[in-house]
C-alpha cells in the first residue's frame, strides 16, 4: 500500500514544514506497518510531497490515530493544507 500526501503553502513556510515532517516521520516509522517515508520539496517553495509505503491499509489507519496525525490537531496545522491519497502498487520497472 502507498499513499501520496500534497503539502500546499506558502513559500516561505517551506523550511518549516520540512522541519516539522523531518520531527514527526520518527514517530510515524515506529509504528508497525510504515516500510518507509519519503519527502520532497518543490523547487518554488509552494510543496512538500510525502511518499510513503505501507504493509497495508490497517497500519495508516492506526497512524492516523495518533496525535498530530489525525484530522484534529495535525503537526502541519498553520503551516500547510494537506491532500492524502492511498494506492495500490500495479507495476514496478524494473521488478525486484
Amino acid at each position: 500500500m502507498t499513499h501520496f500526501a500534497e503539502f500546499r503553502m506558502q513559500p516561505e513556510h517551506q523550511p518549516q514544514m520540512i522541519a516539522l515532517a523531518r520531527e514527526n516521520v520518527g514517530k510515524a516509522i515506529q509504528l508497525d506497518g510504515l516500510i518507509s517515508a519519503h519527502f520532497h520539496r518543490s523547487l518554488d517553495g509552494t510543496r512538500v510531497i510525502n511518499y510513503g509505503q505501507w504493509r497495508d491499509r490497517f497500519a495508516i489507519e492506526q497512524l492516523k490515530q495518533q496525535l498530530g496525525f489525525g484530522k484534529e490537531s495535525p503537526y502541519w496545522e498553520g503551516i500547510a493544507e494537506n491532500e492524502h491519497h492511498l494506492y495500490e502498487v500495479v507495476l514496478t520497472e524494473p521488478e525486484d
